[in-house]
């Protein structure tokens, strides 16, 4: 972490609340005014009383007329949601649906590489609970500031599919025509990503649910987490990564190895460490500064925070479960 600078309002421990990747347009301003520092002091908050963090994902793309037509037939239930496009036209039922399809390959199918991804889908996801119309209208204004003028999207709203006995996050689709107005090509980086993440957050605060958009890191995570929309999708189609992620963990399970050799694993303990380190730091700043509350809540904070268990530390985990629920199963019909 040598090559990530100091925050310029909180010194050495502000580099947990910097993203690892940054482009050139995300790198921190320098002007060190009570507003930002008061931005920052409710972002400390936020995180340290873990507040609810935002996902926003890249799941996939379409490729051609057939992917793009599947795709936005499966985020309006075939036409019987309804679609909001760029332009503020909505799209409801299954002839409109093919129709937008065929008008966006139509369009796109000027210059286009071989292997151009035609749409990128995102998933916008906030935890069950969260009030679904403040979820709604946050998501049509990321949708509309983020692409609106260069690239046309399709945004279907999944906020009224829930049961009772078992409520779903509140979420949104958003297919983004990967061909811009000028015939730019939309390809995302993980600094994107992240910007992404705040833009929305910062949407649904404006609307009164309190919302955060922290590195992982910040919040000393080291395994990629999974939101409840994606485990359904992956449930749905169990995706060739996590299968051989799978068969990987059941070979180093059934050698005797638990993951945590890797220089991989070291890595992610250290990191963590370091965290930890900056995390305490601010906590004691704070108490020097006579605000003790907010150092109490850091301090429970870090008390609470996850073990530096990698993914695939956590896939060995699993398998090994699996062998030994297997090893007793031959027990049991041996006998």
């Amino acid at each position: 972490m040598a090559d990530i600078e100091d925050d310029p309002l909180l010194g050495p421990p502000g580099f947990v609340f910097q993203s690892p990747l940054r482009g050139k347009r995300s790198r921190p301003r320098r002007e060190a005014n009570g507003a930002k520092m008061s931005a920052v002091l409710g972002r400390i908050g936020r995180v340290a009383k873990r507040r609810p963090e935002v996902m926003v994902k890249v799941t996939g793309s379409a490729r051609g007329l057939r992917g793009i037509k599947e795709h936005l037939a499966y985020i309006t239930r075939n036409g019987k949601l309804i679609g909001e496009r760029e332009d503020g036209s909505l799209i409801e039922g299954a002839a409109n649906v093919r129709s937008l399809a065929e008008e966006w390959w139509d369009r796109g199918g000027v210059d286009r590489p071989a292997r151009a991804r035609d749409t990128i889908n995102v998933i916008l996801s906030m935890p069950a609970g969260t009030d679904p119309q403040a979820m709604a209208e946050a998501a049509r204004a990321f949708a509309q500031k983020t692409f609106g003028g260069n690239h046309d999207y399709l945004l279907a709203h999944h906020n009224h599919e829930s049961d009772p006995k078992r409520p779903e996050n509140p979420h949104a689709h958003l297919t983004v025509k990967t061909r811009g107005r000028e015939g730019q090509r939309l390809d995302p980086r993980k600094a994107d990503l992240q910007a992404w993440r705040e833009a929305f957050a910062a949407e649904l605060r404006q609307r009164g649910v309190v919302a955060e958009a922290t590195p992982r890191r910040m919040r000393g995570v080291v395994r990629k987490g999974q939101r409840q929309a994606i485990r359904h999708m992956d449930a749905r189609q169990a995706t060739r990564v996590t299968r051989w992620k799978l068969t990987q963990a059941v070979k180093t399970a059934s050698a005797g190895g638990d993951g945590t050799e890797g220089p991989w694993a070291k890595a992610a303990k250290e990191r963590q460490r370091k965290v930890r380190r900056a995390w305490n730091t601010l906590a004691a700043a704070f108490e020097q500064a006579g605000q003790p509350k907010l150092a109490k809540e850091i301090r429970q904070f870090v008390s609470t925070m996850p073990s530096a268990q990698t993914e695939r530390e956590h896939f060995i985990g699993l398998a090994k479960k699996l062998l030994a629920k297997q090893q007793v199963r031959d027990c049991g019909r041996s006998r």
